[in-house]
């Protein structure tokens, strides 16, 4: 929930900027802008496929190791799941970090909120669904 919170706090600054004058000058970007954004925008769509990925194969390789070698504790199954989710989490949140440094080069707040967009539904579509965990625990525990 922090890193979701953190992604609003993002928000607020990008208002907080946009409300001083100093800010409103000519922005440090102006030619080239358009393709950084497509890019970015294509590193982000990359990167939920590189999340699923990642989460695939952490948890298959977490239960082969529980099934094949008889190894792994509970506190070691929820150490991991925690450690995957936090891989996660900060690659959603890297997407509203893109969002505000183009904000800051191109002055766009709409540029900003898109990226936050993004960072939100890929925080909802990887949101912990703690029933998978405990399914994910509960079927490791039976192979000891």
């Amino acid at each position: 929930m922090a890193m979701v919170f953190s992604v609003l706090v993002y928000a607020l600054v990008v208002e907080i900027v946009r409300m001083n004058p100093a800010f409103s000058r000519e922005p440090l970007l102006t030619q080239g802008a358009d393709s950084i954004k497509y890019v970015l925008l294509g590193l982000a769509l990359i990167q939920f496929f590189l999340i699923r990925m990642i989460r695939g194969r952490f948890l298959s390789r977490e239960s082969a190791q529980t099934t094949n070698h008889q190894t792994g504790s509970v506190s070691t199954r929820l150490t991991g799941l925690l450690i995957m989710s936090i891989i996660t989490y900060a690659l959603c949140e890297s997407i509203a970090i893109y969002g505000l440094v183009l904000f800051f080069v191109t002055k766009r707040p709409f540029d900003f909120y898109l990226f936050m967009g993004i960072s939100l539904l890929y925080f909802a579509a990887y949101f912990p669904r703690y029933t998978q965990w405990e399914e994910w625990v509960v079927r490791g525990e039976g192979t000891h």
